[in-house]
């Protein structure tokens, strides 16, 4: 660790102290609750940042993991701290990859949405219209590009509207991340693929606004990118599941990370770096 960085904030917390800004995926939750359970250890923390003027955190990375958590009644949890005044904290967006779904279907799921329309474009036009704010998001398909437009807009970038067209195929099909919108480029990855779904760009202001008035972002939307992420931290689960009081297990962590840091077990890498087992 000599000469890397200052080692990443690690706190133990109530999970209940934890407060979403996106919504979850039930799948991946049903899936999260079982790897927990078979592997009995917290891997990756999620990353969370202070809500100013709260005892709450809001988490920016790791929603699934979070809920998952709570759904178990597991006390409390590990999370990195960051800031959003930190200017290594940047918000960008993943795009779906929805697979499995009849495309007809879903379109007329989507159309069937109040306030809203699809209208067919080019890829261009659909990406200038939504940085432009006059497409709220667009769907790529095989054949064509629809652009969606709103007829009343109320929320931060309408996350009504977004949340209603995400539940057009949450829970019915899979769902993957996508960095880009290019159909060719994500087909042969995902031989079922149905469309992509391209979401809009948001600000650090965008998600504290949208927590503090109850709303959610769509799951797996918001992509935060964090510098001196932890990883690998695999927190025993009796060790949270304990029933000792939140001040003892802070002093436990204490203990941990000095034998971390004793042992030699903590690794900073500088370059980018692919996980192949998330």
């Amino acid at each position: 660790m000599i000469g890397s960085t200052e080692l990443p904030v690690l706190e133990m917390h109530p999970s209940g102290a934890l407060v979403m800004h996106e919504e979850w995926d039930p799948l991946r939750v049903k899936k999260l609750t079982e790897r927990l359970l078979g592997e009995k250890v917290l891997k990756n923390p999620p990353i969370v940042a202070p809500i100013s003027g709260t005892e709450s955190l809001v988490v920016l990375d790791g929603a699934n993991r979070t809920a998952a958590f709570q759904e178990l009644g597991i006390k409390h949890i590990v999370a990195q701290i960051v800031s959003y005044n930190d200017p290594g904290v940047k918000v960008e967006s993943w795009n779906h990859v929805v697979s499995g779904l009849d495309a007809e279907l879903l379109i007329t799921t989507i159309v069937n949405i109040a306030d809203i329309k699809l209208e067919k474009c080019s890829l261009d036009d659909a990406r200038e219209s939504l940085s432009k704010g006059e497409a709220i998001g667009y769907l790529v398909f095989e054949h064509d590009v629809r652009k969606v437009l709103a007829s009343r807009v109320s929320d931060i970038k309408d996350l009504r509207i977004l949340n209603d067209i995400v539940g057009a195929y949450k829970g019915k099909a899979k769902i993957f991340r996508a960095s880009n919108d290019e159909w060719e480029k994500q087909s042969p990855y995902y031989p079922g693929i149905t469309a992509l779904v391209v979401f809009p760009s948001y600000q650090p202001d965008d998600i504290m606004a949208a927590v503090k008035n109850g709303y959610k972002i769509p799951s797996g939307v918001t992509r935060h990118i964090i510098p001196y992420r932890a990883l690998n931290i695999n927190i025993p689960l009796d060790i949270l599941q304990a029933d000792h009081s939140l001040q003892e297990k802070r002093e436990w962590l204490n203990d941990w990370l000095m034998e971390r840091m004793a042992a030699n077990a903590i690794r900073y890498y500088a370059e980018p770096t692919f996980s192949f087992n998330e």
